[in-house]
């Protein structure tokens, strides 16, 4: 959500300031950026499901959740977004999931429309938008395979093999995220995560340094549970 309470900085203006209005047409300066540094903090909603899609934005900094709640009142995470990576597409003018701040993160926020300008546009910078929106439907592909075929092992399995390659660790991987965000990406209850957590402790693939701290020992043998 684009409120007041996201501290909101211009690489020319130091002081918080609200994003243009949505109906209002785009700055014609040609100097001016055409994205705005947004940043929030823990848990802060960068939009909510139903708002206005005026808005695609891409992570410079932290994790942001993409979730949904569903009608039986549990949520579900369809999306971690990471440095580097765009969210908030739509086929439609509104948001069918909502997107928070899982720890302080730092986005720049594009005016679709804006976007939409090819002409106006440097073909370097559509061809990254376009790249970095292939990249998220492939990731989403993959989440729908993971909770569609995979056991509850093979599932955290599977998401620590994800994180290790998404996050380039060596091996020392510290999720952003609590165990309740796994569990809803996952399709899990927080028990049966903190079960698989302390199998895989037991069959030797990882050591866990702190509820976050997690070491992969045996990348070979996560690879062949979650297969």
């Amino acid at each position: 959500m684009l409120t007041h309470s996201a501290a909101v900085q211009s690489p020319r203006l130091q002081t918080p300031f609200a994003l243009p209005d949505r109906s209002q047409p785009a700055p014609s300066d040609s100097a001016a950026p055409i994205g705005v540094v947004m940043s929030f903090g823990r848990n802060a909603e960068i939009y909510a499901e139903g708002e206005s899609a005026g808005y695609v934005y891409k992570v410079i900094s932290g994790v942001v959740r993409i979730s949904k709640l569903l009608p039986d009142g549990r949520r579900q995470i369809s999306a971690f977004h990471m440095s580097g990576e765009m969210f908030g597409f739509e086929a439609d003018e509104v948001h069918l999931a909502s997107a928070e701040a899982v720890i302080p993160v730092k986005v720049i926020a594009f005016k679709w429309d804006g976007l939409l300008g090819v002409a106006r546009q440097p073909a370097s910078l559509l061809r990254e938008l376009l790249s970095l929106a292939v990249k998220g439907l492939r990731h989403t592909q993959d989440h729908l395979l993971l909770l569609g075929r995979k056991s509850a092992l093979e599932r955290l399995a599977a998401f620590l093999l994800e994180m290790d390659q998404r996050t380039g660790s060596t091996r020392g991987l510290d999720l952003a995220m609590p165990r309740h965000d796994i569990a809803d990406y996952l399709g899990l209850t927080l028990e049966t995560v903190s079960r698989m957590f302390a199998e895989l402790k037991q069959m030797g693939t990882i050591r866990l340094e702190s509820a976050r701290r997690v070491h992969l020992l045996d990348l070979a043998a996560l690879k062949a549970i979650s297969a």
